[in-house]
């Protein structure tokens, strides 16, 4: 897809050209064209016949870097630079012999390589900006550097969501090439709808999800649930996938990525198997990130009393009383789960009971302890030297 940049930049260089001249995808659209006497609707037809022949055509090498070839009375240069959307540029040959072919297709490649030059350069502007506005905030560009180069998907868009994700380094994982990451998140949230990807960091890379009619959050969640697979199977990279709620001014994209790693860090340390993170239905578990650990290591203590954590039975008890509740007090599926006979469950609850002081088979307290161990989690995790303290 051209954006309104390259169409004027194509629009400047046909000026210097007299003779047909656009650009096509591979498919035989025409993207761009200086009229032509004739119309572009024959040349439409040309070029999707063309191009019918080289997709059939083996020996056709269309798709190397500027790639120059000849067809049906016209000359083409492949263009796509950085680019997943194939494009060539065209010029019609209009006059036979040698050194008018040698100066048309002189002036072909020269114009090519301004276009992929302003291409690229364009490229690296438009990710510049968008890793500023993400990671710094609203600070670090102006309103005007976002119209340059985002102008035509700005206003088409009701409102922008944020995905990261994140490289995971786990046994056997591999370490995926970031140009491939980026290619299956380009190809998974769609170029055409003006999504961005964004690489962060070796390890971390965000995609700018603008909200249309066509591509509202329910579609860009779909994306997102889709991605961890999708890097397993065809880039064999374990990742962690988080989803930002829905903004209304692309100038606050940084508060939507800072929710997305929020997402992120809640996902991880509370170890959850969601295949994505989504910052809007992580209820409990951001709550319980949002309070100081002193308070939580305070709320522990309080509930299970203070040296229960020391006691060399308490991981037991704990995990035989988080099954017992994840089962709904059902103590048949809990023994079952925990391969245990329902006696020596029995046994188990019983003795957490008389070690706290509590009823775990009430519905209440029950309530109060699942709290505990998601607190638990969260201290294991984000600061284990204070299970030392409890």
């Amino acid at each position: 897809m051209l954006s309104n940049a390259n169409k004027e930049q194509l629009s400047e260089i046909s000026a210097y050209i007299s003779s047909e001249f656009g650009v096509v995808d591979d498919s035989g659209h025409v993207l761009y064209i200086k009229e032509a006497p004739d119309g572009s609707e024959n040349t439409e037809s040309v070029m999707t016949s063309v191009f019918s022949e080289l997709q059939s055509d083996d020996s056709a090498n269309i798709y190397a870097d500027s790639a120059k070839f000849e067809r049906a009375g016209y000359m083409f240069e492949n263009v796509t630079a950085g680019s997943d959307d194939p494009m060539f540029m065209f010029v019609k040959i209009n006059d036979s012999g040698a050194e008018a072919e040698q100066r048309m297709s002189g002036m072909l490649s020269l114009a090519a390589h301004g276009f992929r030059y302003r291409e690229m350069q364009s490229g690296r502007d438009l990710i510049n900006i968008f890793k500023k506005l993400l990671i710094d905030g609203r600070r670090s560009v102006t309103e005007e550097q976002v119209e340059s180069v985002y102008a035509e998907y700005k206003i088409l868009s009701s409102g922008f969501a944020v995905v990261l994700v994140s490289l995971n380094k786990s046994a056997g994982s591999v370490s995926a090439d970031s140009d491939m990451i980026c290619r299956i998140l380009q190809e998974i949230f769609g170029r055409e709808a003006g999504s961005l990807v964004i690489p962060i960091d070796y390890a971390r890379t965000a995609v700018v999800c603008p909200l249309r009619s066509d591509t509202d959050f329910e579609y860009v969640r779909d994306c997102a649930y889709t991605v961890k697979d999708t890097l397993l199977s065809e880039a064999m990279a374990d990742a962690g996938v988080a989803l930002s709620s829905s903004i209304s001014e692309i100038m606050n994209l940084n508060d939507a990525y800072l929710e997305a790693d929020r997402a992120k860090n809640i996902g991880a340390i509370f170890e959850l198997p969601d295949k994505c993170f989504e910052y809007s239905k992580l209820g409990l578990e951001k709550l319980i990130y949002s309070i100081p650990l002193n308070a939580c290591v305070g709320y522990v203590n309080e509930l299970l009393g203070e040296g229960f954590i020391q006691d060399r039975s308490a991981q037991e008890l704990l995990n035989t009383v988080k099954v017992f509740l994840d089962n709904n007090l059902n103590v048949s599926e809990a023994s079952r789960v925990l391969y245990i006979h329902r006696n020596t469950l029995m046994y188990r609850l019983d003795k957490f009971n008389k070690m706290t002081g509590l009823d775990c088979t009430g519905f209440d307290t029950g309530m109060k302890i699942g709290i505990a161990l998601l607190i638990l989690k969260f201290i294991e995790n984000k600061e284990p030297s204070l299970l030392g303290k409890m």
